[in-house]
């Protein structure tokens, strides 16, 4: 292999496109990640493999493979990108004051129901202080700074997250009472169930002997919890849903909590962020409002 550039020449701009690259498998994929358009990624690792001489990546049907150089540009990249991603959460650790952005991360129904107004007061009381909500359930790498504070429903938080444990994180199967009117004689194996993508699995041995025979009862799935919900308000079928979700609807009957996985809600913040003056801030007043809240999420605000 012959190289007509000279690697030092490399800037870490250069590197950063390999890395969102082979990241991604994709230009498209790469483009979302570094918030361009495709054509420009297209035209940039074809100036960066023109000027060195060398091939990054083999343009497969399938998409962008990592050749033997390529493979060596990610290692280097990654552990590059890891310095980057560290000296940025020193220099922001030393932030002493109550200004700046925070990026929160929490669960979709948190974000559409709870959270708005718990923010809006933190604001009220921190008004330099500026938000962005990223919803889901996924799990974000606070050490790449894809968030900095992060509401988990988890039995497993990461090992190198400051965490702070809110309550027990209960779940439930839930079904209308029109459902129930037609259907409630049957057991509860034996009903109609609409539930998020890959939940089912929980409930074997538990409820079902095998996957096969959970899977036959799903007569709806999505990655959407509003949706869902929606769907067995109006009769669709049994939802197995957390207690906060389902709690608050009157017209769904909770027909039994789902067996404990000892989950548990979450507030994680990565270790080098916990001096950061309007991190630390949210953090501490989002623990205490949660954990006025705690029946909420233990399934105790709803009596039996």
């Amino acid at each position: 292999m012959t190289v007509h550039g000279r690697v030092d020449e490399m800037a870490w701009s250069d590197l950063r496109i390999v890395l969102a690259i082979g990241r991604a498998g994709s230009l498209s994929g790469a483009a979302r990640s570094l918030g361009c358009t495709h054509s420009t990624v297209y035209r940039k690792i074809g100036a960066i493999e023109a000027n060195l001489g060398v091939r990054f990546f083999e343009r497969l049907p399938s998409g962008y493979e990592l050749t033997e150089a390529g493979v060596v540009a990610m290692r280097f990249a990654t552990r590059i990108q890891g310095e980057f991603d560290a000296l940025h959460r020193e220099v922001t650790g030393l932030d002493s004051e109550l200004v700046g952005h925070i990026v929160l991360t929490a669960p979709a129904m948190m974000v559409a129901g709870l959270l708005p107004p718990l923010l809006a007061k933190f604001r009220r009381l921190h008004p330099a202080v500026t938000l962005e909500v990223v919803a889901g359930h996924q799990a974000l790498d606070l050490r790449r700074r894809q968030a900095d504070l992060a509401i988990r429903a988890t039995d497993n938080p990461p090992e190198d997250s400051l965490g702070r444990r809110i309550c027990d994180f209960r779940f439930g199967f839930y079904a209308s009472r029109d459902y129930l009117a037609d259907h409630g004689d049957r057991p509860l194996a034996e009903q109609d169930i609409v539930c998020l993508d890959g939940i089912i699995g929980w409930f074997v041995p538990w409820l079902w002997k095998t996957k096969k025979q959970a899977e036959e009862r799903v007569v709806l799935r999505s990655n959407n919890v509003a949706g869902l919900i929606t769907a067995a308000r109006a009769g669709m079928g049994v939802i197995p849903m957390s207690c906060y979700s389902c709690d608050p609807h009157d017209d769904l009957v909770r027909l039994s909590f789902a067996p404990e996985k000892d989950m548990a809600l979450w507030i994680l913040i990565h270790p080098d962020l916990r001096r950061t003056a309007r991190v630390k801030a949210l953090k501490a007043f989002l623990t205490e409002e949660l954990l006025q809240r705690a029946s909420l999420f233990d399934g105790t605000s709803r009596p039996e």
